[in-house]
């Protein structure tokens, strides 16, 4: 299975100038990936980079801004700051330009450059990201059992299959629209149980998969059915040795 994507940190710490200059790679040392875990190169990152406007105004990059979850790591000092809202049912929402084997990261100071309120760049990218999801079938959701509980896995051709929460009546025609528990581990992953299944197994599972991914995302369980979303907080023992 291939799991995670948009990652960019990688071992070797290097700069790379590519296309007159216009566009710089740094790339920051950070833990190793777990082994079903798949990066992004740098060569990728960089092509992809090549392929973008020299100036990223609003018109030009709207089309592909998308909402991403927030990571438990912290970016490096170096980074600017993420623009972030907060939606209900209390999730901090942050924003990246899709540009394929990456993310670029939109700023506070890049929304007030293009005069976008933060408002109408959420609308943007959920409006962006269910147009996303039309593309995904249920044959795209792999099913199994984990410890005699029904699992399914659903990762996705956008990288952002964790915000898909976000578009909960979207999300129903891919995993169903009864009422059931949603683990997002990972940026480009989501995990389906039962509504029924117990609370520590379910912390247990999104550990077992977020610890392979150094850039894991904030423990949390998403409760989506009939077109609706709630937040619960994991299981007592997540985290715990």
């Amino acid at each position: 299975m291939r799991v995670g994507r948009n990652q960019r940190e990688r071992k070797q710490r290097r700069e790379c100038r590519k296309h007159r200059g216009r566009w710089t790679a740094q790339v920051f040392e950070g833990p190793a990936n777990g082994p079903n875990v798949v990066s992004a190169s740098l060569e990728e990152v960089l092509a992809a980079l090549e392929t973008m406007p020299q100036e990223l105004d609003w018109e030009s990059i709207a089309a592909e801004v998308v909402p991403l979850f927030q990571r438990v790591r912290p970016y490096h000092e170096s980074m600017p700051e993420q623009l972030r809202v907060v939606v209900p049912p209390g999730l901090s929402v942050g924003f990246g330009v899709d540009i394929g084997p990456a993310f670029i990261t939109i700023s506070p100071e890049m929304a007030a450059g293009w005069g976008v309120p933060p408002e109408e760049i959420l609308g943007q990218a959920v409006a962006n990201l269910e147009q996303r999801m039309a593309a995904v079938r249920t044959r795209d959701v792999h099913d199994g059992t984990v410890g005699g509980v029904p699992v399914r896995i659903l990762q996705s051709p956008t990288g952002s299959a964790s915000t898909y929460v976000l578009a909960p009546g979207a999300l129903g025609r891919i995993l169903g629209p009864h009422r059931q528990l949603v683990l997002a581990p990972m940026r480009n992953l989501l995990i389906s149980l039962p509504v029924t299944a117990d609370r520590e197994f379910a912390a247990w599972l999104f550990d077992e998969f977020a610890s392979q991914a150094p850039n894991c995302l904030a423990p949390a369980v998403f409760v989506v059915g009939d077109g609706t979303l709630a937040l619960e907080p994991l299981g007592a023992s997540y985290g715990a040795a």
